[in-house]
């Protein structure tokens, strides 16, 4: 008999027993009946505390398991959370570089077109410089051979002047010397030299 069976007479024991007149809530029981059924209970109970150890042992490692699972599942969340803030940093990183290198390309920039201005207006300035020096120096040639050909001028009329001067002292004196000859007509006239220049 198993300990439900034994529970399940002794219900019945006290169920059919007859009640003592004059005692409340007093009955009578076959005393040998109970005490098989208690016997009875007796040996089943190990059995069941047994199952009843096994069930709780299976209730312990049933634990055990959800709870190493549990930490394996926290460890593999917090794995891949731990993996997707680094990806995430490197990502942040990588753009924050890209950024970096950007601005660096755009200051570069600008300071070679910076660079190419101050160069531009520089060569600007050099080439003004140079035409005005050129210009300058056209003048001052253009002025020195002026000069030069004014200056030659000078000397060529004053030769010539001299020369005239000359030829009209020779016409002057051929002249005076006609005047002083009593008969003109027949005398020689004078040699006239006419310098050649």
């Amino acid at each position: 008999m198993d300990f439900e069976q034994a529970i399940q007479e002794l219900q019945t024991l006290f169920n059919t027993s007859n009640r003592v007149p004059g005692f409340r809530k007093k009955i009578m029981v076959d005393g040998d009946r109970l005490a098989e059924l208690i016997t009875a209970i007796k040996g089943s109970l190990p059995a069941n505390v047994q199952e009843a150890e096994e069930i709780l042992k299976q209730k312990d490692s049933i634990l055990n398991q959800a709870y190493l699972e549990a930490q394996r599942v926290k460890t593999t969340v917090e794995e891949q959370v731990t993996e997707q803030i680094e990806a995430a940093q490197q990502e942040h990183i990588s753009k924050v570089d890209e950024s970096e290198i950007v601005r660096s390309a755009e200051s570069k920039a600008q300071e070679i077109r910076d660079e190419a201005m101050v160069e531009a207006q520089e060569i600007v300035q050099d080439a003004q410089r140079r035409a005005i020096r050129m210009q300058n120096e056209s003048e001052s040639t253009a002025i020195s051979r002026r000069e030069g050909a004014d200056q030659y001028a000078r000397e060529v009329l004053f030769s010539m002047e001299e020369q005239l001067s000359e030829i009209l002292g020779q016409i002057r004196r051929g002249i005076d010397t006609l005047r002083d000859q009593p008969d003109s007509s027949s005398s020689s006239s004078p040699d006239i030299q006419i310098p050649v220049s």
